[in-house]
């Protein structure tokens, strides 16, 4: 009787672990159902992929799109024609639009991908999974930002993210953070593209194992991007470091082999190791020849032309800059027209064609007035400039100098209206309601009153604009007198020859109305004779007089004790710099960016 149980009990418990053994097996099944990379290089990877279920056709696509975009169009047409005959799912359905979104954009149909966007994005709203709505945005974003509109571009870049936190998608947080990235970028706030990089990198083991994937971009896009903000910000061998790293990760094949060798050339080309000049662009014209894209093809002609102008293959140069123009007309994209005209212009001064060169610069120097391109403009000028001293025609050479300049002023006062942008985006997402709040009437009668008092808000403001009293005045003696209070400090230090440490705080996972409540709080682990000021919107400085390195990072690891009461995904980044007697504020923020970036690397040899 008792081993006729026991044989029943054991029974039980097979049948059970055979039942827990299947499901966890069917959770598991979207993380490890990964095809190798082997089949994703495969010269029949559209035939081989045809053979597979949806789901894994649609992460073929995903897995090849940037990488290996016609295939990935092909099979994405394919779907779609099967979907006529065989729907598919709803989630199926989505994703496969998203993809042929983000496929759109490899081919330069930013229009198309912008309508796609705003289509899929509506969808998802319909069919209420609001959780696939940020990455279509971000796919709008993308175009937006290729396109130059700023303003769209950062507005939906901002909503975007907020959505992908708000639902937990970290797929969408890193293509959100990875497009912030490069806006900040282009605004030189190198600090935080460094930080929205750092974090993405963070979290993106996590979001490989996303249960319902939907679309996230190469590891080695934040890698190379990571490269780019260290190339722009001067400091070559970091660049080159992490261009080198995304070279060589897993996900780097296809376009991306010809695109990252083209930009270790680059890099190269600065730090004048003419040697790896050589080595990257053999290895960049054999991934070229290998093209099939048309506009791949044009795109690849223009950075080639740059490399060969430098080594000497002017002859080569030229051509493959005329081929690059004449299909780029063909597209109809003006800007890269204009950009590639003037790296023709510089192989026809190499090879002494001055009047063919200063015709086509002075063709595209009105141009780009006339497109309002002023740091293109600034560019241009510059070499025209630099021609006319080259032979001693000094009047000339400054003329265009002063032209120069005037550029300059233009494309720094487009600067600061882009920063301004951005600074209301982030500033409208952030006010938002959170997503359990529900419309009830009393809200409803609140934002009739807010709206109300909105209205008296603009009509005074109005009427103090026109009486030329700007509103802002107060502010920017406040920014004025904190800049004045911290180079004091700096300055005082120097003088007194004492140590003194810079903390850069970034909180851009806090919202808005518990930033004060956070800074009360670190006032109190400060002592009397700390600073702390709020550098912008998402981060926050501290000036430690008397303090070393190894001070200032035990009070880093007091303000981390207050920074996790705000619990987070997204880890809070602390640089750390020490100021030496010839470091300028501006030195010490890129130290204590550097700092924060220093933090990644154990992380990217692991």
């Amino acid at each position: 009787m008792t081993r006729s149980r026991n044989t029943s009990e054991n029974k039980l418990s097979l049948i059970f672990g055979f039942v827990l053994g299947l499901l966890i097996v069917s959770l598991a099944s979207p993380a490890i159902a990964q095809v190798t990379q082997s089949f994703l290089t495969a010269e029949d990877v559209v035939i081989n992929t045809q053979q597979l279920s949806v789901n894994e056709q649609l992460d073929v696509i995903h897995d090849i799109n940037t990488q290996r975009s016609e295939q990935a169009k092909i099979l994405i047409e394919r779907l779609e024609q099967q979907s006529v005959e065989q729907p598919l799912s709803d989630v199926q359905t989505l994703r496969l639009r998203l993809l042929r979104c983000f496929n759109l954009l490899e081919f330069g149909h930013f229009e198309q991908a912008i309508t796609l966007s705003t289509q899929g994005e509506q969808t998802a709203r319909e069919l209420k999974y609001d959780v696939a709505r940020p990455y279509f945005m971000q796919c709008g974003a993308t175009a937006y930002q290729s396109l130059g509109n700023t303003l769209q571009e950062q507005l939906l870049t901002e909503e975007s993210l907020r959505l992908a936190k708000r639902y937990s998608e970290k797929q969408a947080i890193i293509g959100s953070l990875y497009v912030r990235s490069r806006q900040n970028t282009n605004l030189e706030n190198y600090n935080q593209s460094i930080e929205d990089l750092r974090i993405a990198l963070d979290i993106y083991d996590q979001a490989k194992q996303q249960f319902q994937p939907w679309y996230l971009l190469p590891k080695s896009y934040l890698q190379a991007e990571i490269s780019n903000v260290f190339f722009s910000m001067g400091d070559f061998e970091e660049a080159l470091h992490f261009a080198e790293i995304a070279a060589t990760d897993p996900s780097t094949f296809g376009k991306l082999n010809f695109a990252f060798s083209i930009n270790l050339a680059r890099i190269n080309i600065v730090l004048k190791n003419s040697k790896d000049v050589l080595f990257y662009l053999e290895k960049a014209e054999a991934e070229h020849n290998k093209n099939t894209a048309e506009r791949d093809f044009a795109v690849g002609n223009a950075l080639l032309a740059i490399i060969n102008l430098y080594v000497g293959n002017h002859d080569i140069a030229q051509q493959q800059a005329l081929q690059s123009i004449e299909l780029f007309n063909k597209y109809q994209e003006p800007i890269y027209v204009m950009r590639i005209k003037r790296t023709l212009a510089q192989v026809y001064i190499a090879q002494q064609k001055d009047n063919q060169a200063l015709t086509l610069l002075n063709e595209i120097i009105a141009q780009a007035a006339e497109l309002k391109q002023y740091s293109d403009l600034e560019e241009f000028n510059q070499i025209v400039s630099e021609y006319y001293a080259d032979k001693q025609q000094f009047e000339s050479a400054y003329h265009y100098q002063i032209q120069r300049y005037n550029a300059a002023k233009q494309a720094n006062n487009k600067l600061n209206n882009a920063h301004f942008m951005q600074y209301k985006a982030r500033l409208s997402t952030q006010n938002e309601p959170s997503v359990n709040e529900k419309p009830t009437t009393n809200n409803i009668n609140q934002s009739l009153s807010i709206a109300a008092l909105i209205i008296l808000l603009l009509s005074v403001g109005l009427v103090l604009f026109l009486r030329r009293k700007p509103l802002y005045a107060n502010d920017e003696s406040k920014e004025q007198s904190q800049s004045q209070i911290i180079n004091a400090m700096l300055n005082n230090a120097k003088q007194g020859h004492y140590q003194l440490s810079l903390l850069l705080i970034n909180i851009n996972h806090i919202r808005q109305v518990d930033v004060p409540n956070l800074l009360q709080q670190l006032q109190l682990t400060l002592r009397e004779q700390d600073q702390l000021f709020r550098h912008n919107l998402d981060e926050l400085i501290i000036i430690l007089p008397h303090t070393s390195a190894i001070g200032a990072t035990r009070v880093v690891h007091q303000i981390e004790t207050v920074l996790n009461q705000w619990p987070s995904d997204m880890k809070s980044s602390i640089g750390v710099a020490s100021l030496q007697q010839l470091d300028t504020f501006e030195g010490l923020m890129k130290k204590a960016v550097l700092n924060q970036l220093s933090k990644m690397k154990p992380q990217e040899n692991q």
